[in-house]
């Protein structure tokens, strides 16, 4: 019995950790009309996060260090969709996931 067992969590396994990737990849603001807020692109295996405030951004690692996102301290993720990021001063920011990368350096 502990082989089908052991069998079947091998199958299923990677397939839920599979599903709680998500992608960061795109324009994050407090609120969406904003001129500033974050530019999260995929960069080697982790992200850069950069700042940017009319279509003129931080260099990538300059801003924020690069991360994976998804079991950093710094960030925690509520849903696809919004983000907390933390500051320096250990406070949260709230980030909305407002569209593509299209228009932004």
């Amino acid at each position: 019995m502990r082989f089908p067992v052991l069998v079947l969590l091998f199958a299923v396994c990677p397939i839920a950790l599979a599903q709680n990737k998500h992608d960061y990849s795109g324009v994050w603001k407090k609120n969406c009309q904003d001129e500033m807020g974050l530019v999260i692109k995929p960069l080697r295996g982790q992200y850069a996060v950069l700042f940017c405030k009319n279509d003129i951004c931080s260099e990538p690692g300059v801003y924020r260090p690069n991360s994976r996102i998804d079991n950093d301290s710094m960030y925690e993720v509520l849903s696809e969709k919004r983000l907390k990021v933390r500051d320096r001063e250990g406070t949260y920011s709230i980030y909305v996931k407002c569209g593509g990368l299209s228009g932004i350096p």
